[in-house]
């Protein structure tokens, strides 16, 4: 089955840790998925919410202000699956990674609410998604800080997502051997 996969890149592309994500996205490519890359820090994405954001964040519909995130906004309704790849710093995101979740996962994008005011699924059409994360923590200590990127994309995520919606978590380490790892698993995707 052929996805359109959006892959959400926050590492800086000095980063030699940036080559996992060029191993993910050419083994979509590879395996015949369309593929967008929108590079965080490459393209200079604000890292903050400003105030007429927040002041508009609950407008449906009017709340899409900047063309970064139009252009983000756009690749979400393209795609069918989404794969965030990030550097692990204090067991979170960076801080771009976590302003493009707020400023791009708006109500009337990834979610809205219902007639009872409940909050409805928005990403219905999303039915995989996926994280790759560098880090130098051990798998212990991560499991102790709980892993905040994890429980924030697979987790929270997840419940905008469509109910059938397959989730993929790698945790790597640099080099050749996370090359590996990423290459055998999303060769499965």
């Amino acid at each position: 089955m052929t996805r359109r996969v959006v892959v959400i890149d926050g590492f800086d592309p000095t980063d030699s840790n940036v080559a996992v994500v060029d191993a993910a996205v050419g083994t979509l490519t590879d395996h015949g998925h369309e593929v967008r890359r929108i590079s965080l820090v490459a393209d200079d994405f604000t890292p903050f919410m400003s105030t007429e954001e927040r002041l508009r964040y609950h407008d449906e519909g009017d709340n899409i202000l900047t063309d970064e995130v139009r252009r983000s906004v756009e690749a979400i309704r393209w795609a069918d699956a989404l794969l965030f790849a990030y550097p692990t710093s204090c067991f979170n995101p960076p801080a771009r990674v976590k302003a493009w979740l707020d400023r791009v996962l708006l109500p009337g994008v990834a979610f809205g609410f219902d007639d009872s005011g409940r909050v409805a699924p928005g990403l219905t059409h999303i039915r995989r998604l996926g994280l790759i994360t560098t880090t130098t923590h051990g798998f212990l200590a991560t499991a102790r800080a709980r892993d905040g990127g994890r429980r924030m994309i697979l987790r929270a995520l997840r419940m905008n997502c469509s109910k059938t919606c397959r989730r993929s978590y790698m945790r790597v380490t640099s080099g050749a051997g996370g090359v590996r790892s990423i290459r055998r698993r999303l060769g499965r995707w």
